[in-house]
């Protein structure tokens, strides 16, 4: 990740800040309630709001709240091709079909994890891309094998005075983190994952009751092809 600048433009980040809570929703959301989340003052969220409503990003909504634009679409078909996201749908597809369990690749915002591709057993292509709603990062498996890659001080500031679902403390959320970090791949609730470290910070995994401590190194070395196969169709975009 690369650090701030010594003078970073406070206003660039809340904008992506306010903008990326709405986006993060399934349903309409009101300044009040970005503002409490980000920890804000209501008026600046007001102002961010309305700039990014005016600006194609957002739209208000009938009932006063804030719901994603006709601008978001047309950012996110122009983000898939400039990172190369769309590369890594061809080994995800065939990695769910040799094994034929839950598959999944996401990206990890704050304490949350948004899924690029979720697919159920027999699942096909087309309903599979972008088809699930972000997850609170510690109940899913990709999610704490992003976590990991955090230094601790940003962990514990992530979840400083906030519940962390799965886990019982920060204290047991970093030993898991360190756990991950020593084994190099997360066993998370029946799910193993690995993280992928490139120009974007991703996470590849796939779940079933098959997995377990005792099933790890039968199919760790499938979910590392993959890795592999991914970072190949990627280094070929950049080319």
């Amino acid at each position: 990740m690369v650090a701030l600048p010594k003078q970073p433009n406070k206003s660039l980040i809340d904008g992506i800040r306010c903008l990326q809570e709405v986006l993060s929703r399934s349903e309409p959301v009101g300044v009040a309630q970005v503002a409490a989340e980000l920890g804000l003052e209501t008026t600046r969220v007001h102002r961010i709001l309305r700039t990014l409503a005016a600006s194609g990003m957002l739209r208000w909504t009938e009932k006063r709240k804030y719901a994603p634009g006709p601008a978001v679409p047309v950012l996110a078909t122009q983000t898939m091709h400039a990172s190369g996201f769309y590369k890594a749908i061809e080994p995800m597809a065939a990695l769910h079909s040799d094994l034929n369990m839950i598959t999944a690749m996401g990206l990890l915002w704050n304490r949350s994890v948004s899924y690029l591709y979720h697919a159920h057993p027999n699942q096909p292509l087309t309903s599979a891309i972008s088809s699930l709603d972000v997850w609170p990062a510690t109940v899913s498996g990709l999610g704490v094998a992003l976590l990991a890659l955090l230094p601790n001080e940003a962990v514990e500031e992530l979840y400083v005075d906030r519940e962390i679902p799965k886990f019982d403390s920060t204290k047991h959320l970093l030993e898991k983190l360190s756990e991950v970090r020593e084994r190099g791949y997360a066993l998370h609730d029946n799910t193993l994952a690995i993280s992928i470290e490139t120009n974007f910070l991703a996470a590849v995994g796939f779940s079933s009751p098959k997995v377990s401590p005792k099933t790890v190194s039968k199919y760790l070395p499938r979910l590392l092809q993959c890795k592999e196969e991914i970072l190949s169709k990627l280094d070929s975009v950049e080319a």
